[in-house]
């Protein structure tokens, strides 16, 4: 029996036991209909890899895994991500077709059998993306399932769901705000991750009314000045901030401004230049973060 077949086995016993003990719950306290969830019985690692000047995330729960963005080109990421992935990738998302973004999930999707491939719609004439689009195709005539990403669309594989938060339902004139924006709530812990969105995103994500709060951050746009609003930061409310840049990039992101305005916050600021691979672990009730330098 495979790995992933003996986990979910394990989950439904799981289930199972559960129910006797939601019955004494409701016994004693007689709310029987105003039982919460239970609380997660895994925990999650998030994999902010550093690709030098560019965004990949993986979400593992050790039964199934979500890759946000591949970088670049060569970034490496098919060997790193190689260590956690058990067979199939159950979900690829392509947050906008910059190459800094989709670049590395052309090689993903070749090493690796994907079942749902998540896109936001818009387009681009450059080489990679074309290479990359090319490669989806492949993948959806073996099986692979395209989405095309919608707010408040969820995102949902084993037991993560990521709320879609952004693009709107008119895409912007300009790539970067059409960008996919996540938000993962697992038990009391959340994580927004943020893609390219600048400005305009976040004052229309703001108005949308939608539930934004997470303690850990993946700044929009490699934390330039054109994202992170006060607005939005204070929305968000992050303890944790991760800014994925490159050594020496020549947009000589994060800027400062920036860094100060999360310092004002008092929020904790990783780096992938200086930090590298930066790996948050959680049980839904507290995190860790740990990073490779």
């Amino acid at each position: 029996m495979d790995v992933k077949r003996l986990l979910k086995r394990i989950g439904v016993s799981l289930a199972i036991l559960a129910i006797p003990i939601a019955i004494l719950v409701c016994n004693l306290t007689g709310k029987c209909g105003e039982t919460p969830p239970p609380p997660p019985s895994t925990s999650i690692q998030t994999h902010f890899i550093d690709v030098r000047q560019g965004d990949s995330i993986l979400i593992d729960s050790g039964e199934n895994e979500v890759l946000i963005d591949g970088g670049g080109k060569s970034p490496g990421v098919v060997n790193y991500i190689r260590q956690y992935v058990d067979g199939q990738l159950e979900v690829v998302v392509a947050t906008h077709p910059h190459a800094d973004h989709i670049g590395g999930l052309i090689e993903v999707l070749k090493d690796f059998q994907v079942e749902e491939i998540w896109l936001n719609g818009d387009t681009s004439t450059s080489k990679t993306y074309q290479e990359f689009m090319a490669t989806v195709n492949a993948e959806k005539a073996t099986g692979a399932k395209v989405n095309y990403a919608k707010k408040n669309d969820i995102i949902s594989t084993g037991n993560l769901n990521l709320s879609i938060l952004n693009p709107p339902d008119t895409l912007f004139n300009e790539t970067n705000n059409n960008s996919i924006v996540l938000r993962l709530e697992y038990g009391k812990i959340a994580f927004l991750f943020s893609g390219d969105a600048e400005k305009e995103a976040e004052v229309n994500m703001l108005n949308t009314g939608n539930k934004f709060q997470a303690q850990i951050l993946k700044a929009g746009h490699h934390c330039s000045r054109t994202a992170s609003t006060k607005a939005f930061l204070a929305g968000v409310k992050p303890e944790v901030v991760i800014c994925m840049v490159g050594e020496g990039n020549r947009y000589e992101h994060p800027h400062q401004e920036i860094l100060t305005a999360l310092g004002e916050i008092g929020a904790k600021i990783y780096r992938t230049d200086t930090n590298g691979t930066i790996i948050v672990s959680t049980d839904g009730e507290d995190y860790q973060v740990k990073t490779s330098r």
